[in-house]
């Protein structure tokens, strides 16, 4: 009976661990980025230069590594065939004095296809991005 409870412990610690963030992401300041909502307090736009490491290797996630690594996205858009768009922004504006309409604040688009998985991470304003070092 032991072996049995010490056994389904074993498994379901197995399944909280695999629902994470992949250890490749795992240098991403993630709860700094979750609590900059909006990116009102600007912590996310010193986070862009990171975001952009890692903006490629989010391709082909499942939808539950983007939220579990970016909390959820300040606006998203339903698209035809079950596709949506999460937008996440980078730097302040409109968004934080209240407007429901997305802003022209620069901001990530990660588009989630009809299987759930990110087919694309763009940006609106991709000129305005900082480059890694």
């Amino acid at each position: 009976m032991k072996l049995h409870h010490a056994t389904l412990y074993l498994l379901l610690s197995l399944a909280i661990l695999s629902c994470g963030v992949p250890e490749s992401l795992s240098g991403f300041d993630s709860e700094t980025w979750k609590a900059d909502k909006n990116a009102c307090k600007g912590e996310r736009a010193k986070l862009a230069p990171e975001f952009e490491k890692i903006r490629k290797e989010l391709q082909g996630k499942k939808e539950y590594v983007v939220r579990n690594l970016l909390g959820k996205p300040d606006k998203e858009e339903l698209m035809e065939r079950s596709q949506r768009i999460y937008y996440y922004y980078l730097e302040t504006g409109e968004q934080c004095v209240g407007s429901t309409e997305l802003s022209e604040a620069n901001r990530a688009e990660v588009r989630i296809n009809s299987l759930g998985k990110v087919s694309e991470v763009t940006y609106n304003n991709p000129d305005k991005i900082t480059k890694p070092e």
